[in-house]
């Protein structure tokens, strides 16, 4: 029923203004205003974000993943920008911050990390 249909996710955020300020200059994304919220265009799709207001309350998950070549380069970048990791109790990380689930066995290598809005995003390498 759905197959044909052009397909999008969405989200919501604190500030409209910190949130394009973090999409677009640190992470260097396509933004595109419209005097709401913004598109952000990714390769494949694209998500809305939307001011969600004060009572407004971030993903208890990672909301978007990035899939990248290498994970040690993107990470490094990420740092550059002064873009911390987020640690997890109970989940092993590596001295960069990242997940190793390649070596284990148990799914992609991943390091999180947060909007100014405290969403969750991952960078991924499969």
């Amino acid at each position: 029923m759905f197959k044909n249909n052009y397909a999008y996710s969405n989200f919501g955020v604190d500030d409209i203004a910190k949130a394009v300020d973090f999409y677009r200059n640190k992470l260097g994304l396509k933004v595109e205003e419209d005097g709401f919220g913004f598109k952000l265009t990714l390769s494949g799709t694209d998500a809305y974000v939307m001011p969600m207001g004060q009572n407004y309350q971030p993903a208890a998950f990672h909301i978007l993943n990035f899939d990248v070549g290498n994970i040690e380069q993107a990470v490094a970048a990420l740092k550059e920008k002064g873009i911390a990791l987020e640690t997890f109790a109970g989940m092993e990380q590596d001295e960069l911050g990242i997940m190793r689930g390649k070596a284990a066995g148990a799914g992609p290598d991943m390091a999180i990390f947060k909007d100014p809005a405290g969403n969750m995003l991952a960078v991924v390498e499969l």
